[in-house]
């Protein structure tokens, strides 16, 4: 499935931790290439996207729920509907600032959910969510 370098889609609307997060997975040494959206329609329409192909569509999604118009939820209603005429399934780990333990229920409930993680991503978490999804890549 993979070969040298993991596709990883950043789903997240604050550019300070979307540039914390870059950073961190840069210094966790995970070959990887990484797409940074904004919002729940601009991650969808990667999936959407049938110019994509399936080799590029990411392994890996860290997916923010507090997201302007369109919650991490309304992502994953919208991604359950794409996913039945999508053979590759990517890795979605819930990362959020929620401190809500019904945020955390609700999403370990749905299917596609591999993880749910708090905030801020670290090089450690990176390493083990790397070394649990996506053995054959392992870690620098």
């Amino acid at each position: 499935m993979l070969t040298r370098s993991l596709n990883i889609l950043l789903v997240d609307d604050d550019d300070t931790t979307n540039f914390l997060h870059t950073l961190t997975l840069q210094a966790s040494g995970v070959p990887h290439t990484l797409n940074v959206v904004e919002t729940v329609p601009d991650a969808l329409a990667i999936f959407q996207d049938q110019t994509i192909p399936a080799t590029q569509l990411p392994h890996l999604v860290f997916l923010d729920l507090n997201l302007p118009g369109h919650t991490g939820f309304d992502f994953l209603d919208e991604y359950r509907k794409l996913a039945k005429d999508t053979a590759t399934k990517p890795v979605i780990v819930v990362l959020s600032a929620s401190v809500n333990h019904e945020d955390e229920k609700k999403a370990l409930q749905a299917p596609e959910v591999a993880a749910f993680r708090s905030k801020p991503l670290s090089v450690a978490m990176v390493h083990q969510i790397i070394s649990t999804y996506f053995p054959d890549l392992g870690t620098a």
